[in-house]
């Protein structure tokens, strides 16, 4: 279930994300983490930058885009930033695309993270976000998971911001954002996951195209008008 965690959310940006990215398009993933959503996104001769508070994490991924380079349908180059999302050390209108996955919910105030990524973005770019679905079975997944502490605690310590369809929606209209694609993910594919990766996928894909409000990830692509 966790591989297919993790891997569902590369094709959500094979579906969404990619075909609007061609050559010379920047992307920024703020909160890179490990780096899969923005290396997903790297489209031959496009301008990735992962952005992020963790050095660790920013090596890692640096080491990855070099890797990339020397690959198949390489990036035209990259870039690595250290800062914190409520502040970014980037120009106004950089970005044709910014990533910002699994962040929201760690940050006390998401809308300046949010209000940042948009100054950031040129008009006619696109904002994608995905968090947690507090309208859905997330809750109860939670508090399994902290329990059995197979993670470090996220309710209440990680997760402090908790978002509901509506909540994510109104914030993206408040800052000037036209919303073009919304939805969940995670409904009951993970679980089919258990069973069959083919029906795992094939229930995805169901997933993104019905727009269902209670998978237990909330994704949003808005554009910069």
């Amino acid at each position: 279930m966790q591989r297919f965690w993790h891997g569902g959310k590369l094709a959500v940006i094979d579906r969404l994300i990619r075909p609007h990215l061609t050559k010379g398009a920047r992307t920024l993933e703020i909160g890179c983490g490990a780096g899969n959503l923005l290396l997903r996104a790297a489209v031959r001769g496009s301008f990735p930058v992962a952005l992020d508070l963790a050095m660790p994490s920013l090596s890692f991924v640096r080491s990855r885009l070099e890797t990339r380079l020397q690959g198949v349908d390489p990036p035209a180059g990259f870039g690595c930033v250290q800062a914190v999302s409520e502040a970014l050390p980037l120009a106004d209108g950089t970005f044709d695309c910014v990533l910002l996955s699994e962040v929201l919910e760690h940050l006390k105030e998401p809308y300046e993270t949010v209000c940042e990524a948009v100054r950031v973005l040129t008009p006619g770019g696109r904002l994608f976000v995905t968090t947690p679905n507090y309208r859905s079975l997330w809750p109860f997944m939670e508090w399994v998971v902290d329990r059995l502490k197979l993670t470090p605690k996220m309710a209440g310590e990680q997760h402090i911001s908790a978002f509901k369809p509506l909540a994510l929606r109104q914030l993206l209209i408040t800052v000037g954002l036209e919303i073009e694609y919304f939805g969940t993910i995670y409904g009951l594919s993970p679980f089919l996951s258990l069973v069959s990766a083919d029906w795992a996928h094939r229930r995805l894909s169901q997933e993104l195209t019905r727009r269902s409000p209670y998978g237990m990830i909330l994704v949003a692509v808005a554009r910069r008008p």
